[in-house]
């Protein structure tokens, strides 16, 4: 038997179990109003408004806390449910008492009679502002950092984010501020909605503890949340222009860097006098952090290009200034050379005397070699080499290396093989001086670096379609592998010197700029006692 007493305990129970339910518990009449015959305390929490506003309507309606752009979407989907009979699942925004939109997430069932007809409808409300607002941060932070790795300048960047911020709280108005060279004043960074005037007035404002809220921001290194900026001191001498643009407050974020110097402000304008809410203060932070990672980034790319021109004016320089010495030395080593052949003409000179003029000539052409060689690269360098690519008879230019260099092959006792394999094409596409040049440095260092009575051997091969291979392989001591990551490196000959072999220690770092020029490869295979193996590749000519 259900007494007074029993039936006012099952009450409280139920009244317990609804009120400690996470969110809102409500039972609502199906009306225009959404006329609450019982909501629970959670709506105060999600709210601001006591549960008892309202019931019946009391103070007002739930239907008018409904975002305005939802309301028509709300009632949609509940009356389908209601008609079709079953649950209805919505998510949409509602307004505090403070004007902040709150996402909810409402699931709710209707009750019907006898005839089938809705008595009224019972549903749990919960917030879901945090979810919504962490995922719509992380969708801009991904559109932020896409522009940023699609090479857009940093004013784009920190465009994209004011734009991404200010979709989410659309009264919001933000604006990037950037620190000056001088460290004493903002530049402008970024106001998509800003008028052009105003961010022309504030680029390169002053640094200050009472300069508006992003000098005074820069200044502390701390938030600076000004509300009302009509009666702040800070904003006194830009009351014209604040008036004239409309804007009533101001919060201004430092971004610092990760060693806390200061990079720029990031700062929001509201029409309205106001203090940031939680949410709000969440995302500032969110965007503030982002542009820290756009400037960073921006710097660091800046130092870059900075270190690489530099560091391209000096190479360019230093190859200038080769080229315009070795200018210098040709002109006066082409007239020693001449002069000693004249002296070897001399029917009265001595074979003492004859012997001296000979080896200042040898002398001459060795230096004048290295000069050449030093004019090559130089040139290579700087740009100023000119190819005349073509189809080339590959096997007619080994032929004449071959000829040019026998004689200092057979000096040392040298053999010279060719092998070509069936299938090598026979022509490549190149430009014929400067292969001919790459083929002679490779043999002629073949036979240098060789043993006594060696071996070079030559193989043309082929090398993937349409590309062609010509392998150098000689019978010397071989390279170590630490031997072989300096042989392209200019000027370092390897010890050679100590071995009285002569040379500059630019053949074959001309050798590789010259290879790749003419769009081929170069390599080396090398083992201590073994020999070594240079190779180069070219396309196939026609």
């Amino acid at each position: 038997m259900n007494t007074p007493l029993s039936l006012q305990i099952t009450e409280d129970r139920f009244l317990s179990l609804v009120e400690n339910i996470p969110g809102i518990v409500y039972q609502c009449r199906l009306d225009d109003d959404w006329t609450m015959e019982y909501i629970s305390h959670g709506v105060e929490e999600l709210t601001g408004y006591p549960s008892k506003d309202f019931i019946g309507n009391n103070v007002r309606s739930f239907a008018s806390i409904i975002y305005a752009d939802d309301v028509e979407m709300v009632e949609e989907v509940v009356l389908l449910a209601v008609e079709n009979k079953t649950h209805y699942t919505i998510e949409y925004r509602i307004v505090d008492c403070n004007g902040e939109l709150h996402w909810v997430f409402e699931q709710g069932k209707a009750t019907y009679d006898e005839d089938g007809q809705a008595l009224w409808l019972d549903g749990v409300i919960f917030d879901e502002s945090s979810r919504k607002l962490s995922e719509k941060l992380e969708v801009n932070s991904l559109r932020v950092l896409e522009s940023l790795s699609s090479g857009a300048d940093i004013h784009e960047v920190l465009s994209v984010l004011a734009l991404s911020i200010e979709e989410i709280w659309p009264d919001m108005i933000c604006s990037v501020l950037l620190l000056a060279d001088d460290g004493k004043h903002l530049l402008h960074g970024a106001g998509p909605s800003l008028p052009q005037y105003y961010n022309d007035a504030i680029h390169g404002i002053a640094i200050g503890p009472t300069v508006g809220s992003c000098g005074t921001a820069a200044y502390t290194k701390n938030p600076c949340i000004i509300s009302d900026i009509t009666i702040h001191p800070n904003w006194a001498p830009f009351l014209e222009l604040t008036s004239r643009v409309g804007v009533r407050a101001c919060w201004s974020h430092p971004i610092l860097s990760g060693d806390g110097s200061v990079l720029g402000t990031f700062a929001c304008y509201y029409k309205d006098t106001r203090n940031p809410t939680a949410s709000e203060l969440q995302g500032i932070e969110r965007a503030t952090h982002l542009a820290r990672i756009a400037i960073e980034k921006k710097c660091e790319e800046a130092a870059l290009v900075e270190a690489k021109e530099q560091a391209e004016r000096a190479s360019n320089a230093k190859s200038e200034f080769l080229s315009r010495m070795s200018h210098e030395f040709r002109t006066p080593l082409n007239a020693i050379m001449g002069f000693a052949q004249l002296l070897e003409l001399d029917d009265n000179l001595t074979e003492i005397q004859i012997g001296n003029s000979h080896e200042i000539y040898n002398a001459g052409e060795h230096l004048l070699s290295l000069v050449n060689d030093i004019l090559d690269l130089s040139k290579i360098e700087v740009g100023k080499i000119q190819l005349s690519m073509e189809s080339v008879a590959l096997l007619d230019v080994i032929d004449e290396c071959n000829r040019l260099i026998s004689p200092l092959a057979e000096a040392s006792g040298i053999a010279i093989t060719l092998d070509v394999m069936q299938g090598a094409q026979d022509k490549v596409f190149a430009d014929l001086v400067r292969l001919k040049q790459v083929l002679l440095n490779l043999v002629n260092n073949a036979i240098k670096y060789n043993c006594k009575d060696g071996l070079v051997a030559i193989r043309v091969t082929p090398a993937g379609e349409r590309r062609v291979r010509v392998s150098i392989k000689d019978s010397g001591r071989g390279l170590s592998q630490h031997e072989q990551s300096l042989l392209f490196v200019p000027f370092e000959r390897l010890g050679a010197d100590n071995n009285g072999i002569e040379g500059s220690g630019v053949g074959l770092v001309i050798t590789r700029k010259l290879v790749e020029l003419m769009g081929g490869e170069i390599g080396v295979e090398s083992e201590v006692g073994e020999g070594s193996v240079f190779w180069v590749e070219f396309d196939a000519g026609c």
